[in-house]
């Protein structure tokens, strides 16, 4: 269990992900029944879980990602919430539990269904079942009453399953301990760095290992793709509508309130928010109409082969660029995706399709292209020698760095060794694990491996590589257990890490009963969520 906490008590895109899945609970209900096609991604004792179902889910979790957190949903923040793997994961493990519930006979009672519904949140006004608002939500999600008494009716069989495999976790006091002081003490830790400037040994390749290290690391030396291009600009500011309906402008306020709240989650009101709104939607019309123009642009001059005069009879403007690397564009066209692709397909003298931004649309006409190449060992040799002796110096740096904590582990001289080799023993001061280290910056896997050092075992397994060093660590000291504190806070951290150990539980249950079922045959995967 603490293993699982530590990877995860500080993990803030945990709590999200949490959060979205309850959301998609309340709101969505699970995918609705419907027409089914035959594109499987899986079959659950003989239950067809498909790729449009897969869709929706996730879908639904990106449309209330986008509602929730708007601007702030950047794409990193997308990427590591992993919405791809929560719907997939999400879909099986729903689908796995009905099956186990049917094995051990566990049912919902027309009485526990009713009782359910009309005691969802939900559905209620001020703690009555709101029949308007019960109809009301079932219309927004396009689901009528008997499809959603149906995905209802499986929630609650879930629920069951997963109260059985719940009941009964239990944390003890030193458990509770344990947790308390992963969070809350601090260590001090010594270290040393070790790297490539440390090696002086003199580096000297032969030509054959020159033109094996060449061969192997051919993409860092490949001279890349380069275009030369002329292209037209239609900017969504030069199409943007005069004006905006209020209409317009409430409707979309309705539509997307949760993303005009205060820190605090209070509502803003529509007076507040009414330049924001305006500017987006002048901006997404104005970028459809300018679509639309680009469109119309580049169907004519497909047709007839006449880039310059249709630029000139439409008063736009040529602009042209030398020829550039593919994978290093211009600012102007950073955020297109797959722009290399695009433009390296295209023949010389062949417009491209229109090609979208966040505020403009574009049409490209290949003057000219140069494919990637390898440039010949002679011509770089230079370059190659001064990369070799650079990674042969890591490769050095490493082996040492492995072999002075071997010897730290059997000897445990750290000063000594530190001198022997020439190193300054550096200290972090006392810092709580989970954060930055300080002096070094952030990594998570050293930061996973001081959170399991104690004085009987002051060194982490291996080196770690930070900063262009590779870092040995020794625990010096932890700071002492506020265990009046602790005792203030541990009902607290019981209901918590209770709840916590209760979903590593319902996992491992999920996980178990999966591949027990795969191994009987009665869950087939036909696509696996990388496919989709």
């Amino acid at each position: 269990m603490l293993r699982f906490l530590r990877r995860n008590a500080r993990s803030w895109i945990m709590y999200i992900i949490l959060a979205i899945i309850i959301f998609v609970f309340v709101l969505y209900f699970g995918s609705s029944p419907g027409d089914r096609s035959t594109r499987a991604i899986a079959v659950i004792d003989r239950t067809v879980i498909t790729e449009e179902e897969f869709r929706d889910e996730y879908d639904k979790l990106l449309d209330i990602a986008r509602q929730r957190y708007a601007d702030k949903l950047t794409p990193e923040l997308l990427k590591n919430m992993d919405l791809k793997k929560v719907a997939y994961d999400g879909l099986l493990n729903r689908q796995i539990i009905i099956a186990k519930a049917a094995d051990l006979k566990v049912e919902v009672s027309n009485e526990e269904l009713k009782n359910s519904i009309l005691n969802l949140s939900a559905f209620q006004t001020e703690g009555v079942f709101d029949e308007r608002k019960y109809r009301q939500m079932l219309r927004y999600n396009r689901m009528s009453a008997e499809d959603f008494e149906v995905a209802q009716k499986i929630n609650l069989t879930a629920s069951k399953i997963e109260s059985l495999v719940r009941d009964g976790i239990k944390i003890s006091d030193h458990e509770l301990l344990d947790v308390y002081a992963m969070q809350n003490q601090k260590i001090n830790v010594e270290f040393i760095q070790l790297s490539a400037k440390n090696i002086k040994k003199d580096i000297v390749p032969t030509e054959a290992e020159l033109r094996n290290y060449l061969k192997s690391n051919s993409n860092r030396f490949r001279v890349p793709a380069q275009v030369k291009v002329k292209y037209l600009s239609f900017r969504s500011n030069d199409f943007a509508p005069g004006s905006i309906a209020d209409s317009e402008i409430r409707d979309y306020y309705e539509l997307h309130k949760n993303a005009y709240k205060t820190k605090e989650g209070k509502q803003l009101p529509l007076a507040k928010v009414k330049n924001t709104i305006l500017k987006k939607l002048r901006t997404s019309q104005g970028l459809r109409h300018a679509y639309a123009e680009a469109k119309k642009a580049h169907d004519t001059i497909y047709q007839e082969d006449n880039f310059e005069s249709y630029a000139a009879k439409n008063k736009l403007t040529v602009n042209s660029l030398d020829f550039f690397f593919v994978d290093k564009p211009p600012q102007e066209f950073a955020s297109v995706k797959d722009l290399s692709a695009i433009l390296m397909d295209l023949e010389k003298n062949e417009i491209s399709k229109v090609v979208k931004t966040e505020n403009s649309c574009y049409l490209f006409l290949l003057i000219d292209k140069k494919t990637a190449y390898l440039p010949p060992l002679q011509e770089i040799k230079k370059v190659v020698e001064k990369s070799f002796a650079e990674d042969e110096r890591q490769n050095l740096a490493e082996k040492e760095a492995i072999a002075i904590l071997e010897r730290l582990k059997k000897e445990d001289v750290f000063s000594k060794i530190a001198k022997e080799k020439g190193l300054d023993i550096k200290e972090t001061g006392f810092f709580q694990p989970g954060n930055a280290i300080p002096k070094l910056g952030l990594s998570e896997e050293a930061t996973e491996a001081l959170l399991q050092l104690t004085t009987n075992n002051p060194y982490p397994g291996k080196p770690f590589f930070i900063n262009s060093t590779y870092v040995i660590f020794k625990l010096k000291e932890l700071s002492k257990v506020d265990f009046k504190d602790f005792e203030e806070k541990k009902d607290l951290y019981k209901r918590i890490f209770v709840s916590i150990k209760r979903e590593e539980a319902l996992q491992t249950w999920l996980e178990g009963n999966k591949e027990a079922m795969r191994k009987e045959g009665r869950i087939k995967i036909k696509k696996e969520v990388k496919d989709l």
